[in-house]
């Protein structure tokens, strides 16, 4: 594998690192009908108007709300803005952050679809909470506001979610199969708590399935999100990346499988204030060289577990005492292997 070194070409062409504007509304929805049809036909029509401009958009819905995030050059996000608020798919607007700063968003479009037990109400009292906030004077970044909006917080020790020390989230993906998600359910169901479905997708690409729980593990809140590999690419992915403190590939033991995984994991990567440390779990310990090579070419910490079962129970034994050193992660060297088989 070639290390990778460029910014995706999108960037490159509207501006690169240079500051835009960015802002943030939430709104409530008037929608009938499909909620993914309703996604469809606005994101055909922002890609059409926004990318020329070379406006970035990320689109949420969640509990009847949508929360859109907004980043390019200030005059030609004042005339999407304009138009945007005339849209009759929504009403009651609310702007939740107003900033000027690098672009986090490298690409034109990402949507995401939340399907949660929650309530308009709770939604609503946090939009407002953090439009209070703003009207104080107290800013938040993009994602931090992102993050408030869309996770429903039931874990006492999850209410600072903007704190890293106190919710430590971990991204995992497969190079095939299912099983991140069949992972992510069993957690669910043994800490009694619930999933969380979403679907997102790019400006071209629909959709991307991506489940996570919460629960509270040895004295912190703790997510796990497993998502379909080629979510990696999505604009609005890439945004979050320094969120993580791991990413864990589950190899199959091939390289041809494994090398495009480890790829999209180390694109995603690129040009980020902060990395997540690499966690490959294989079946086989010989499966690690060429992942733990690679990931020293990119400049990426990898370290290693081996388990040879699909039992998750076993599976979470090897991990979770790796994920649970995550504050002293990023400053590991070398590649331990934790051996556990069925």
């Amino acid at each position: 594998m070639t290390p990778v070194s460029a910014q995706p070409d999108w960037r490159a062409r509207h501006g690169g690192d240079l500051p835009v504007a960015r802002l943030m509304y939430a709104s409530q929805a008037n929608v009938q009908g499909s909620i993914y049809a309703v996604m469809e036909r606005i994101r055909a029509s922002a890609v059409r108007h926004n990318e020329p401009a070379g406006v970035a958009t990320a689109l949420l819905y969640q509990s009847g709300w949508f929360v859109q995030w907004k980043e390019g050059a200030g005059e030609a996000l004042l005339r999407i803005m304009h138009r945007v608020e005339a849209d009759p798919r929504h009403h009651s607007l609310r702007i939740v952050h107003s900033s000027r700063g690098p672009r986090l968003l490298d690409g034109p479009w990402s949507t995401a679809v939340v399907h949660c037990n929650e309530a308009h109400a709770d939604m609503a009292q946090r939009v407002d909470a953090l439009r209070h906030e703003l009207d104080n004077g107290r800013q938040y970044s993009p994602q931090t506001v992102w993050r408030r909006l869309s996770t429903p917080m039931r874990h006492p020790g999850a209410a600072p979610g903007a704190g890293p020390d106190a919710f430590q989230r971990v991204l995992i993906c497969a190079a095939e199969g299912m099983g991140p998600f069949h992972l992510v359910h069993w957690l669910g169901r043994c800490q009694g708590e619930e999933v969380v479905h979403r679907r997102f997708a790019g400006a071209y690409e629909w959709d991307v399935g991506t489940d996570y729980v919460d629960f509270e593990e040895e004295g912190r809140v703790l997510r796990v999100i497993a998502m379909a590999r080629h979510g990696l690419a999505l604009p609005l992915t890439r945004a979050f990346i320094p969120d993580y403190s791991h990413v864990v590939l589950v190899l199959s033991g091939d390289p041809e499988r494994d090398c495009p995984l480890f790829e999209r994991v180390a694109q995603a990567c690129v040009g980020q204030v902060a990395t997540p440390t690499l966690l490959g779990l294989a079946p086989r310990a010989s499966a690690h060289a060429g992942m733990g090579a690679m990931a020293q070419r990119c400049g990426l910490t990898y370290l290693a577990a081996e388990c040879d079962s699909k039992d998750e129970k076993l599976q979470w034994q090897v991990l979770a005492p790796l994920l649970a050193g995550w504050q002293d992660a990023v400053n590991s060297s070398g590649w331990p292997v934790v051996p556990l088989r069925a």
